[in-house]
């Protein structure tokens, strides 16, 4: 009697365990992400003219809030790509077909206005590049073209804590009252960059040192990103400042230093 009770016992928990791991976000990684790809061609047009909008990003499939939060930050990239006459900004969409009704737009408007000009393009993307010490890094791509030489590459970065699923930016990071200090890392390390290859030949006095909070804690160090034109001319791109943690001990709280 008591053999089969145990058996018994032994069948009833696995059956219980295997339905609460069935349960949303149980037993599995709350921030497991998915990939997301779309494209959208100009409606109703044919030429060579036309605008194109591309994306290749992810979903947090336990987390609808988190997906709406990284949707909202990569369609906001294009902010500064063109405005509406309603007043509704390029790059506030809250969905990819309403980012893409906005660049198509935005892309018919400026063709009523000079005919031989380009389609707008718009790709985005969105990749997972660290993972440690409970944070998820997720970097945000963009590449945005209305026209001109060439388009527009932006970045931004999107820290996720992983035991509060919350999403934290430097002044999380910051202990209180050191954003002096993390400038001061910071000015260090654009003059390490500027003795790289990659800024050869750049005058500091016409490009000079600016502070970004685009910050990215990564396994190894923390990596700034700067967009074009912060720190040089759009040719070498959008330079990355690397902080090693050891300069940002008693800057940063201890539990974004690994």
């Amino acid at each position: 009697m008591q053999k089969r009770w145990l058996i018994g016992g032994l069948t009833l928990a696995a059956v219980m365990l295997s339905g609460c791991q069935s349960l949303t976000g149980w037993g599995g990684d709350a921030l497991r992400t998915e990939a997301v790809v779309k494209s959208a061609h100009e409606p109703g047009c044919e030429k060579e003219s036309c605008a194109n909008v591309n994306a290749a990003y992810l979903r947090f499939p336990e987390s609808p809030r988190l997906s709406a939060e990284l949707e909202r930050r990569l369609f906001g990239l294009a902010s500064g790509l063109s405005d509406s006459p309603d007043g509704n900004a390029m790059g506030q969409a809250t969905s990819f077909e309403a980012f893409a009704d906005q660049v198509f737009a935005a892309s018919r408007r400026a063709r009523e206005d000079v005919p031989q000009l380009p389609g707008y393009e718009a790709d985005l993307k969105a990749d997972v590049v660290a993972d440690h010490d409970d944070l998820l890094v997720i970097e945000l791509d963009g590449y945005l073209y209305s026209g001109g030489a060439h388009g527009l590459p932006l970045t931004s970065y999107m820290v996720i804590e992983r035991d509060t699923q919350q999403i934290v930016d430097l002044a999380d990071m910051l202990q209180p009252g050191k954003r002096p200090a993390y400038e001061a890392a910071l000015e260090r390390a654009h003059r390490r960059w500027l003795e790289t290859d990659q800024a050869n030949g750049l005058s500091e006095s016409q490009w000079p040192f600016v502070v970004s909070d685009n910050v990215a804690p990564l396994a190894d160090a923390v990596a700034v990103k700067y967009q074009v034109y912060d720190l040089a001319p759009y040719a070498v791109g959008q330079p990355v400042l690397t902080i090693p943690y050891a300069d940002l001990d008693g800057i940063f709280r201890s539990r974004y230093l690994p």
